[in-house]
């Protein structure tokens, strides 16, 4: 019998952040979130370019019907669309598992949005797949990216070369981080800390600093 993604990963919420399993209903919603986005952003592909967002979720629905990836859609408790993250490369032998595919309007990059969805994702990595270990993939020039991973604790283990597609058809090389399942209690602890923080500050206190945010 082949594996088969839990039921329960249709209901992550949590922190005013709900993450829905992608489907073309949400194309409308991110596309106005990837509007936000800067021509860099989009040339680089970081974020999805709005006319080009159907084929985006028609590409991850299909990844997710072939047992790939499980792509998710960032949504408010309103419903509003803000983003995607998505679990991708599951080893349920090897219990690995990769986040990736991550990006949101911009202004939702500093605010509460990018930490939740991240302990949303990770606790059920841990806690109901079972994973000792979660990568992550970060362009190599995607510094912002890169400085927030490593503060939330996670290691640096190197860098693999022409992985990700970029916007003029080349392929840029990413730095790996990861955290182990031993080594996320202390990574859960920063990150609902950092959580607490930043509910006391007004969305408008913070700047987006890329497609990422933090």
């Amino acid at each position: 019998m082949s594996w088969a993604w839990p039921e329960g990963i249709r209901n992550l919420q949590g922190g005013g952040i709900r993450l829905e399993p992608l489907s073309l209903d949400h194309v409308a919603g991110l596309t106005e979130a990837a509007a936000t986005a800067t021509d860099h952003e989009w040339d680089m592909g970081f974020v999805p370019r709005p006319d080009d967002m159907k084929v985006y979720v028609s590409r991850a629905i299909y990844d997710l019907r072939a047992g790939r990836s499980f792509p998710f859609a960032v949504c408010l408790e309103t419903g509003e669309p803000i983003g995607t993250s998505w679990f991708r490369v599951f080893d349920p032998w090897r219990r690995k598992l990769e986040i990736g595919f991550t990006w949101y309007a911009a202004p939702h990059r500093k605010g509460i949005a990018n930490l939740q969805t991240k302990l949303l994702l990770m606790s059920f990595a841990f806690d109901v797949l079972n994973c000792i270990l979660v990568e992550f993939l970060v362009y190599e020039g995607n510094l912002p990216s890169r400085r927030a991973i490593a503060g939330l604790g996670a290691r640096q283990d190197g860098m693999l070369r022409r992985v990700i597609p970029m916007g003029d058809g080349t392929f840029g090389d990413v730095v790996v981080f990861s955290v182990s399942n031993d080594e996320w209690p202390a990574v859960k602890s920063t990150m609902a800390s950092r959580l607490e923080s930043r509910r006391r500050v007004p969305l408008d206190g913070f700047r987006a600093a890329g497609p990422t945010g933090s």
